[in-house]
């Protein structure tokens, strides 16, 4: 089921409506810093990427395959009960709102009785998520990993894993996957974590272990957050630019030393 309500999202609609054009649809659980090409290179060769269009048809037959019949009201159900999505949010960005309302309109199109739940941040933050109170929520917790894939991956192995109603260490498979999968999956990245950076083979490590997370989707990757940095070269000049970013992104702070570093005072 978790697979169909990933095969429902049309990602470029999130990236034209929600983000107004602005950024690019996911194609694997990371960034798309050029650092991580080989690793998503490898992940769509070995065919477990992530595609930008919805798959509305293949979504469904999965959904009745589990005994759920669309009723007249357009919404699936099964002995007497609606297939409901309530969707937790952070209130607190409009980058987070907007996205989820086009989700929410994608699912209840779909036959998913979907909703919105807005919480404020210190509560989704606080409570919901790193207690796992909800039934799907929308964060970022797949981020990490700018120029390795470790420090994403390491966040959904079964190293960490607490019961609901406890809290995750360190915010770490908040959704608690734990399934044979996971175990696989978990042998596979902490092998990778005993490896030198820029072994060669962790390139097919990769693939293999993230062909457990598009299978079994213990979350869903969407688009690529857009964050707007702007500068002013009044007093100072040297900022990233497309053509000179240092190789690093200007949002990510652990990088912010390069961008001081290459400034220089204007003129």
């Amino acid at each position: 089921m978790r697979r169909a309500v990933e095969m429902l999202i049309d990602r470029n609609q999130i990236v034209n409506v929600a983000y107004e054009g602005t950024t690019q649809p996911s194609r694997t659980m990371f960034v798309q810093y050029g650092a991580m090409d080989p690793f998503i290179d490898a992940i769509e060769a070995a065919g477990h990427s992530f595609t930008a269009d919805a798959d509305v048809d293949g979504a469904k037959a999965i959904i009745e395959a589990n005994g759920y019949t669309l009723g007249s009201d357009g919404i699936y159900e099964r002995d007497g009960e609606d297939l409901v999505a309530n969707i937790h949010v952070n209130s607190a960005s409009s980058e987070y709102t907007r996205t989820i309302d086009v989700i929410v309109e994608q699912l209840n199109r779909a036959g998913i009785s979907a909703r919105s739940v807005p919480v404020e941040n210190s509560v989704f933050w606080g409570e919901v998520l790193p207690l796992g109170g909800y039934d799907i929520s929308y964060s970022w917790l797949s981020c990490g990993s700018v120029n390795e894939p470790w420090a994403s991956m390491n966040r959904y192995t079964n190293a960490t894993i607490a019961p609901i109603g406890e809290r995750a260490p360190g915010f770490n498979n908040t959704g608690r996957w734990d399934t044979d999968a996971t175990a696989a999956y978990t042998e596979i990245v902490q092998n990778m974590g005993t490896m030198a950076v820029g072994d060669p083979a962790i390139v097919d490590m990769v693939a293999e272990a993230h062909g457990f997370l598009s299978e079994e989707v213990p979350f869903v990757p969407l688009v690529q957050a857009a964050k707007l940095l702007p500068f002013n070269t009044t007093f100072w000049t040297g900022w990233p630019t497309a053509s000179n970013n240092y190789n690093h992104p200007a949002f990510w702070w652990g990088s912010a030393h390069q961008i001081i570093n290459n400034l220089e005072k204007a003129e």
